[in-house]
């Protein structure tokens, strides 16, 4: 192994996010090392010594993660907020479908009507929040900077979704008042099409608190 390829596999171990910003990441580190290398071969020196050289210059892992790891966290963030979008905004239409399929009434009555418009209130709100997190976690780099923060409270934003809104789509199953059919009709939609998306949205809101930490940890020096 060379030292160009030990210097890329510490610091793949030292970076957490998603795969393919990582894996071009490192192609770039990889690129910017091959070309240093290259560039003391042309003076004269060996190939060893001139990799070594070029790591050297490069910088060690612990100076050079964190700003890899903040591109990383800011990439999930973004990532688990359109996650967040697609996934809320396909609820409404969808509801409104099985509400129209099911012969329900239009307001729903009793405990499902306020269920029914506290999970209108919240998606509303959180779709709101979810768009502004694209922005802030996209083109607002430009306006607040890249900071690993603002991925974190994506992925708290990501995991507190999840619960709130699973729960209130089960009570709502629970109490569904679909005429002609039965109590729990909506169970397994409920299962399939918001339980499931929304634990896929939890999952890449813990993925991107990881990333986010490992941002603003402190580097690890190798101790001689």
């Amino acid at each position: 192994m060379t030292a160009i390829d030990g210097y890329l596999d510490e610091l793949d171990r030292a970076l957490r996010g998603p795969r393919r910003v990582k894996a071009d990441l490192l192609r770039e580190a990889r690129d910017s090392l091959v070309d240093a290398s290259e560039a003391y071969r042309d003076l004269g020196l060996d190939p060893g010594t001139a990799d070594r050289r070029a790591v050297d210059d490069f910088g060690a892992v612990g100076r050079i993660a964190p700003g890899y790891q903040a591109e990383l966290a800011l990439a999930q963030g973004r990532r688990t907020a359109l996650l967040a979008v697609f996934v809320l905004a396909v609820q409404p239409p969808f509801w409104r479908l099985v509400s129209w399929r099911l012969a329900e009434p239009d307001p729903l009555p009793g405990l499902s009507g306020v269920l029914e418009d506290l999970v209108s209130w919240l998606g509303t709100l959180a779709l709101v929040v979810a768009l502004l997190a694209v922005w802030v976690l996209g083109h607002g780099i430009r306006v607040f900077g890249a900071r690993p923060g603002h991925a974190r409270l994506t992925g708290i934003f990501a995991c507190a979704l999840a619960p709130v809104f699973s729960l209130n789509g089960l009570l709502l199953a629970f109490f569904s008042p679909a005429a002609d059919a039965p109590p729990l009709i909506r169970l397994p939609l409920v299962l399939v099409v918001l339980v499931t998306p929304m634990a896929l949205v939890a999952v890449h809101g813990s993925r991107c608190l990881s990333a986010a930490r490992a941002a603003t940890s402190p580097p690890v020096h190798p101790v001689n």
